[in-house]
């Protein structure tokens, strides 16, 4: 029997469509044409890792209440 399991942790959706939109729009501008320079490549690449990372750093960091905030101040 084969069983899946779900992943520990699910990406923010706001974070995924920023990315996709990322692609979308490079993958738009590449299309037309004919030669696309390694630079550009990075660049987009680079784009979207910045932004899958931001999800990564939001999924990780501490939760804080309002309670621990005014200790923090004290």
């Amino acid at each position: 029997m084969t069983e899946t399991t779900e992943p520990t942790r699910t990406a923010e959706p706001q974070i995924i469509s920023d990315a996709l939109d990322v692609i979308d729009h490079a993958l738009g501008d590449f299309f037309s044409r004919e030669l696309v320079s390694s630079v550009e490549v990075t660049d987009v690449l680079l784009d979207v890792r910045t932004l899958l990372r931001r999800s990564d750093e939001a999924a990780t960091a501490p939760v804080t209440s309002k309670g621990d905030r005014d200790v923090a101040r004290a």
